[in-house]
């Protein structure tokens, strides 16, 4: 008896060697552009930076020089002025992240209560986030004038002491500091009223139930739940405040003297002002592998506890 032969059909049409794509080409095709821009407009800079930091490159000479060893790390740990802007650099971004963190989780808190013109609010505070820092920045130096600013003014008005904002070598730096709370906790704020909105429902009703107090619901859950989301705000902003460029170029150029020259504004300054490209390099260097190490040991634990529920689910 002869075998009846298997009905045709897409199941039963035989496989094409080579007919296609595999999954593993495909996603690597999906990710060949994206990788071939990393790498012409950050790897090749960057194996361009760390080259230069080896040789002499003094561009008033006209050219970057021959290898020279460590010489340019030696002479980089060694200027006090390199350490000066690190501590500036250090001063700013505690301050200004500790406050705008406090500042924006405690607007995120308000409008989370809120019950009457939430959408307007939260479509006001991007205000200050959709403009450039440069912008901005003039803004405020005009804000911060001596002369016709609107703050001297208004501390005149009540007879109080009328401060030179930008050129007093005491307050110059919490100036800035100022100007970057103003425009950066809206992002804060922001960000946790999403973690606040995003938080489940059910554990809060079961402890009002139980009747505990909304000190007791604010530190057993809702921060709890809420740190991954605010440890990744801190991380941010942290790192955007330590490369701060934009909001001392406009207002005080670094001054007075160096009391807001920040790292980054003093690598700007040895490598595009006085063309010391060699040391500017190694600044940018060093700076780059102390903000690796540290967001790694900084996100270390958040990718463990995220592992660790996605393993749980």
């Amino acid at each position: 008896m002869s075998s009846t032969p298997a009905s045709s059909g897409p199941a039963a049409m035989p496989k094409t060697k080579g007919a296609g794509l595999s999954d593993r080409w495909f996603s690597v095709l999906l990710i060949a552009p994206a990788m071939l821009i990393t790498l012409i407009f950050a790897i090749l800079p960057l194996a361009q930076a760390l080259d230069v930091t080896f040789r002499m490159g003094d561009l008033s000479r006209g050219k970057i020089g021959d290898y020279v060893g460590l010489e340019n790390y030696r002479v980089v740990f060694a200027d006090s002025a390199f350490w000066q802007a690190g501590w500036v650099t250090l001063k700013f971004t505690v301050v200004a992240v500790g406050l705008q963190m406090i500042l924006g989780v405690g607007i995120a808190f308000l409008l989370h209560g809120a019950t009457f013109a939430k959408g307007l609010t939260r479509s006001l505070l991007i205000l200050p986030l959709a403009t450039s820092a440069a912008v901005t920045g003039l803004f405020w130096r005009y804000l911060y004038d001596t002369q016709f600013g609107v703050m001297n003014w208004v501390l005149g008005s009540l007879g109080l002491p009328e401060p030179n904002w930008l050129g007093d070598y005491t307050i110059a730096l919490w100036s800035v500091v100022l100007f970057d709370i103003w425009q950066w906790t809206p992002f804060v704020a922001l960000i946790a009223l999403a973690g606040l909105q995003a938080l489940p429902k059910e554990p809060f009703e079961a402890a009002e139930l139980d009747g505990a107090s909304r000190w007791r619901i604010l530190t057993t859950l809702t921060f709890p739940l809420l740190k991954p989301v605010l440890f990744l705000v801190l991380v941010l902003r942290t790192i955007d405040c330590v490369r701060l460029y934009d909001a001392v170029a406009v207002l005080t150029r670094g001054g007075p003297g160096t009391a807001t020259e920040t790292m980054t504004f003093y690598l700007y300054r040895t490598g595009l002002k006085l063309f010391r490209m060699d040391y500017a390099s190694t600044m940018a260097v060093f700076f780059l592998y102390v903000m690796l190490v540290a967001a790694v040991f900084a996100l270390t634990p958040l990718l463990k506890q995220f592992t660790d529920r996605a393993k749980e689910a």
